[in-house]
C-alpha cells in the first residue's frame, strides 16, 4: 500500500509538474517509509503481545513465532537502516537540517505502541496522522523549497481521505477488539464509553468521509473519476449500515473490509487524474 500510494502521488500529482526529488531519490524515500512502517509494526507487536493472545492467538508473532529478543533486534535493524538512508537522502537533496523528521517519526510510532494505543480518541488520531504523513512526505521537499502554491488540489483531497479512512477504520477495529482490549485493560474509547458510543463515533466519521468524498467529487471534471467517487460514497454508506445494524462482531469485520476497499479504491483513483 505504501509503495502504491507514494508512487501514484509522485508520478501523477508531482513528477509530471517537475519535482526537487528525482525519481531515484523518490525510491529511496519510499524505502525509508517502508522501513519506518515495518519498524512500527514490529514494536507494535512487541507491546501488543498480551492483547494479541486474546484477539488473534493463531497469528501471534512476538513471544511465539519470534523471541522477544529477536523482535527487538529486528526493530533496531529496521529503524537504524532507515536512519542511515535518511542521512544520505537529506545530504543528496540539501535537507540535512530537516533530518529531525525521521527520529520524531520513530519516537512517535514507538510512543503510540507504548502509551497512546490504548488512550481514547488520541490513539486513533495519532495513527491516522502518521498514515496522512505517508502522503505528505512525498511532496515535502517541494513544499520546503517552493511552498504549496504549485501542489495540485487533488493531493489535499487525498490527504484528508487518507486521514479520515484510517481514523474510521481504527474506531471500527476498536469495536472489533473490545473484548481483548477490555481483558488487557486497554482503555480505548469503546472500552471506556461502550459499544454504542463506539458505533456513534464510527458513524460520525463515516459521514465526514462521505462529505469529504462529495467535496472531492465537486471539483472533478473527469467522468470516470466522478463515477469512482460515487461508488466510494456508496461503499462508505454500506459500511455504516453494517456498523449501525450490527448483531455481532462479524458485522464489524464486514464493515472493516468494506473500509479497506474504500481505501484501495480511493488510492487507485489517483491513476486517472
Amino acid at each position: 500500500m505504501i509503495v502504491g500510494i507514494q508512487s501514484l502521488i509522485y508520478f501523477k500529482l508531482v513528477y509530471q509538474d517537475g519535482s526537487h526529488l528525482p525519481w531515484p531519490l523518490f525510491i529511496c524515500l519510499t524505502l525509508i517509509t517502508i522501513l519506518l512502517a515495518a519498524g512500527g509494526y514490529v514494536i507494535n507487536d512487541y507491546y501488543d503481545r498480551d492483547i494479541d493472545k486474546i484477539n488473534k492467538p493463531h497469528r501471534l508473532i512476538a513471544g511465539q513465532l519470534w523471541s522477544l529478543k529477536k523482535v527487538k533486534t529486528i526493530y533496531a535493524i529496521l529503524v537504524g537502516s532507515g536512519f542511515i538512508l535518511s542521512c544520505w537522502l537529506g545530504w543528496r537533496i540539501g535537507l540535512l537540517n530537516h533530518l529531525f523528521i525521521y527520529p520524531i517519526a520513530v519516537l512517535g510510532l514507538w510512543y503510540y505502541s507504548y502509551g497512546l494505543k490504548c488512550k481514547p480518541i488520541i490513539g486513533n488520531v495519532w495513527v491516522s496522522l502518521f498514515c496522512a504523513g505517508v502522503v505528505i512526505i512525498v511532496v515535502l521537499p517541494d513544499i520546503i523549497f517552493d511552498g504549496t502554491q504549485h501542489i495540485r488540489k487533488e493531493l489535499w483531497f487525498f490527504l484528508a481521505f487518507a486521514f479520515l479512512t484510517t481514523w474510521y477504520r481504527e474506531v471500527v477495529k476498536d469495536i472489533e477488539d473490545r473484548e481483548g482490549d477490555q481483558k488487557s485493560n486497554c482503555q480505548t474509547a469503546v472500552v471506556q464509553f461502550g459499544e454504542k458510543a463506539g458505533k456513534i463515533m464510527a458513524i460520525i466519521l463515516g459521514l465526514l468521509l462521505v462529505v469529504a468524498l462529495l467535496m472531492w467529487d465537486s471539483g472533478q471534471t473527469n467522468g470516470w473519476v466522478k463515477l469512482g467517487l460515487n461508488v466510494l460514497q456508496g461503499f462508505t454508506v454500506a459500511s455504516m449500515a453494517f456498523i449501525w445494524w450490527a448483531k455481532n462482531y462479524t458485522y464489524y469485520g464486514h464493515a472493516s473490509n468494506v473500509i479497506k476497499l474504500v481505501m484501495v479504491g480511493g488510492t487507485l483513483l489517483i491513476f486517472f487524474m
